[in-house]
Parts: structure tokens; sequence; C-alpha cells
């Protein structure tokens, strides 16, 4: 995440309570209003997958530990009767928190009133990017989780540095009520570079479901997918965004395949976006035919894991780096640019490998060592799994998560 600097607390005129378009009339009726309402808010419709889809289940997950004392609610700009994720624990709405318009606020301003919301917790909003001002003048406390990547090389002046400790640690203002990092390099930015207050900033890592995300069938899960039996394929899953740099692995998978004709090795690229259009031309344009596969937009990505023999991720900037710790709790190892989330995830020389953030050509030999050496690439995989079953325990979050929320409750 990044705050502007210039940003300004977003105030509230007087919002007309008038008729809003969103879907509130069955959860108002089922709602017990004795108890206080939280919101967590999400940004895209129900049916996106990917990331929004681990974000969904570990808010629902704590919502299992806040339904004694609350009613919980997740709220989507659009409901479309596909969801990609199917809440046990929570009520989905149809509710853009994120609007700032004239009427969506009016209709923010009417659920919190109907449903008696104290709570809503937002994902990587910058605090003038949502109406802090209404829910501030409407008794609602906000809790931001920190997930968005950030340039740890950000440097500010000096005046600016003074003005944001002025702005943030005495006056009190551009905050939420509550900053959840994702990480140990996320609230290191957050209190050394955003200058946000020491009380307002917690750790609570990031984690994956180890009882979904576990070693399976290698051979069922390729044929599953359609994928060769014989090739070493090499897996990669990311939002395709220009600092996650797939151009890079494609460059690095031809070098790859060119320095052991004798093997046959793949790569799969999970991940849907504007640049993959120019990662598909890059790949011909590198002569990589059939040992290369775009698989788009992927909603399960269990069998994608389960199929591979080595994951790669190449981003210049990660606050933390889900695919990573997914792949590692399916027992494979990881080769990474040592951008500051993989730092921490990735336990170098034993999961896997940790490779300087633009030296290509050791990213290169790391992945030739797993080609090279099957067992290695077993023994790290394993490893890989025992470090997330302890390190990133989805129900130690859940409950972390529970317990930040309740403090307001």
């Amino acid at each position: 995440m990044s705050f502007n600097f210039v940003s300004n607390i977003v105030t509230s005129s007087k919002v007309g309570r008038r008729q809003s378009s969103t879907r509130i009339g069955a959860a108002t009726s089922r709602a017990s209003l004795d108890k206080p309402g939280v919101v967590f808010t999400m940004r895209y419709p129900d049916d996106t997958g990917y990331v929004w889809n681990f974000t969904a289940a570990i808010r629902d997950l704590a919502s299992a530990d806040l339904r004694e004392h609350a009613n919980v609610y997740m709220a989507f700009p659009k409901l479309s009767g596909n969801p990609s994720y199917r809440p046990q624990h929570l009520e989905p709405v149809e509710l853009n928190c994120y609007d700032m318009t004239l009427a969506g606020r009016a209709a923010i301003e009417q659920f919190v009133r109907a449903h008696n919301v104290k709570i809503m917790v937002f994902m990587s909003a910058l605090s003038n990017t949502v109406c802090l001002g209404l829910l501030r003048r409407l008794g609602v406390r906000t809790i931001n989780t920190e997930n968005d990547s950030f340039d740890p090389r950000q440097r500010d002046g000096f005046f600016k540095k003074i003005a944001k400790i002025v702005v943030r640690r005495v006056l009190r203002m551009q905050q939420h009520d509550l900053h959840l990092a994702n990480s140990i390099a996320q609230e290191q930015f957050l209190l050394n570079y955003q200058h946000l207050p020491r009380d307002k900033v917690i750790l609570m890592r990031n984690s994956v479901d180890s009882a979904k995300f576990h070693p399976g069938d290698r051979a069922e899960a390729r044929a599953q997918l359609g994928l060769d039996q014989d090739r070493f394929w090499i897996l990669a899953v990311s939002q395709a965004r220009a600092e996650k740099r797939i151009d890079c692995l494609l460059r690095v998978m031809r070098t790859v395949i060119d320095a052991r004709p004798d093997k046959p090795i793949g790569f799969i690229y999970v991940g849907d976006g504007a640049p993959a259009m120019q990662w598909r031309q890059l790949a011909k344009e590198l002569g990589l035919g059939e040992s290369c596969i775009f698989a788009g937009r992927q909603d399960e990505l269990l069998p994608y894991y389960r199929a591979a023999n080595l994951f790669v991720h190449a981003a210049e900037r990660e606050s933390f780096g889900n695919a990573i710790v997914e792949a590692m709790a399916c027992g494979i190892p990881v080769v990474a640019s040592a951008a500051l989330g993989p730092k921490e995830t990735i336990l170098d020389g034993k999961t896997g490998a940790l490779i300087g953030l633009d030296d290509f050509a050791g990213f290169t030999q790391a992945v030739l060592c797993y080609v090279d050496d099957p067992e290695m690439a077993k023994m790290h995989g394993n490893n890989a799994r025992a470090h997330v079953d302890t390190a990133y325990n989805v129900v130690r979050q859940s409950k972390e998560f529970a317990a930040h929320i309740q403090r307001f409750l």
C-alpha cells in the first residue's frame, strides 16, 4: 500500500437517507439488531477468484468466532449468483463500501443504520479512498488489512517526513482505527515510512488453509489438467501485473530448456490481466510453443500446485505472496526473487531458493539445480509443507483476526 501524502480525511456532507439499490432487505429481516454489526468489505464481485477467495475465506473463518457477539456480513459490489467462494459463517450482501459517490454514501449510511454496524474491515484501503468521515459520524470503527506490495526503496525528503509524523502521529489523521500488517516487512513499512502510530499497527501474518492445500497425487492432477505426465512442470501463479515479471520468467524458461535439451520441461502460468497478452506474444517469439501453457484465470488452484515439480516467483515487489505459501503447503519447493515477502516465507536452501532481485542468471541456475536433482526437490518440498504447518496456520490467523475485531465490540 501507499498513502498519498496530500490526501485529506474524507468528510461527509449530510446525506439524505433514501432508498438504495443494494440487496439488503432479506439481511435486515433476518438480523438480530440487538447485536452490533460487523462488515467485511470486498472490492470485487463475488464471482472473482484468485487471492480474493483467500481473502473471503479468512474473513469467513474469523466470523465463526464473532457470530456469538455480532451479526457478520461480507459486502460485495455485486452478487453474481455464481460466487467463487461460498461463506459458511457470515451473510453476503450487495453493497459497495468503496463507492464515494453521493448515491454510494447514501447506501452505506442506510446499511449502517439498518444493521447497527459498528465495525467495517477494509482491505488495503487508503484513508482517502473510503467514506471515513461518514463512518466516523455514524460511530463506525474501521480496521484495514494491509496486503498491498510496496517499494522498500521509497524515501521522503526531510520536510515531507516531518509533515507525515505531525499529521499521523501527533494529529492522528489519515488512518484507520487499526492497521493489520500481513508481514514483518509490511509492519516496518507502515511504521517507518508511513509513520503511523505504533499503537495502531499490529502484525497479523497471512496464512494458508493447509487442510485444503496439501500434497496430492501428481499423476492424477496432471491427468485432470491434461498435462504431459513426463515433463518437469514449473508453475507460476500471480495476477498479471508488470511487477510480477512473468516476461523475465519466460526468458529464464527459454534458457533452462536450452540448457537441458534431453529433459522435457514445461512452464505453466496461471493468471490474467492486461500484460498477459504481451507475455503470450513473447512466449511465441521465444519459441516456447507447447512447452509453455497460459492457463488464464483459475478459481481452483489446487490441481496446478499438485501437478507441478517446482514453483517460481520473480516479483520485484511482494509484501507476502499467498501463492508461494500455498505452493509450499502442497509440498513444492519455491525459487523466488528475494522481495521482502518471500524473504520471510521461504527458508533459503531448505524450502527453496532466494535469488537477488535482478539476478536472473542465478535464478536460472537455481531452477536447473531442481531440474537436475529430483531428490532435493522432494526433500525441500517436504520441508516446505512442514514449515507452512508450523508458521502459517490459518486457524491461528483467523482467531487473531477475530480477537482484533472484538476489541472494538
